[in-house]
């Protein structure tokens, strides 16, 4: 796709109507084109190991969850023992 000319205010002021419908009309389907490519590339960034076929290692560290501990918890409190020595 071609690269369309910069344009000032003056110029654009002092074009026939006809210039600038045509200009409009070059202008459309680069427009058309650079929205795909904009969600395209949104829809990538939208993409992880969860909701694609990537791996989990291209998930990046701030996007994994934290991790889950598979044991259970006890019914006793954690910490050592209670001093039950008598004090003097």
């Amino acid at each position: 796709m071609s690269k369309l000319p910069l344009f000032s205010r003056e110029n654009l002021e002092s074009a026939s109507k006809e210039e600038l419908i045509t200009l409009i009309l070059q202008m459309q389907p680069q427009i058309i084109h650079l929205e795909a490519w904009i969600q395209d590339l949104e829809d990538r960034l939208a993409k992880n190991s969860s909701n694609s076929g990537k791996p989990p290692s291209s998930d990046g560290l701030a996007k994994k969850p934290p991790p889950k501990s598979l044991r259970e918890s006890g019914q006793r409190k954690s910490g050592g023992k209670k001093d039950t020595r008598v004090k003097p």
